[in-house]
């Protein structure tokens, strides 16, 4: 949480946010959307991924269409498409582990709904 009375960010409870903010409906629903999303990055992996045509690990979710793919350099990648607009948005990093490419499209995935409204 950000104060004005401080200058580094308070962690903090949702009862305590609640009593801070003087408001006890956003910070339980802040929390629950934090915990959802936690659960759901650990089962990301777990997950059915199918694989495409061009032999890529792919998903479908959340309006999203999700592809991990292997650079030429040996390095992973991916790409997020929101299938209702075909809006979609490429990896720039290269990492070392299709695993690590999944969970970084999961984190951008999240990114892209609360932050630029994507999947909407």
């Amino acid at each position: 949480m950000h104060h004005p009375d401080y200058a580094t960010d308070l962690d903090v409870g949702c009862v305590c946010a609640e009593h801070m903010e003087d408001d006890y409906m956003r910070p339980r629903q802040r929390e629950k959307t934090l915990r959802s999303a936690a659960g759901r990055k650990k089962r990301w992996l777990s997950r059915r991924w199918r694989i495409s045509v061009r032999g890529n690990p792919y998903i479908d979710t959340d309006r999203f269409n999700i592809t991990i793919f292997r650079r030429e350099s040996g390095t992973w990648g991916g790409r997020i498409e929101e299938r209702e607009t075909s809006r979609s948005i490429t990896s720039k990093t290269h990492y070392a582990t299709e695993d690590a490419a999944k969970l970084a499209a999961f984190d951008g995935m999240v990114f892209l709904k609360a932050k630029r409204g994507w999947g909407a």
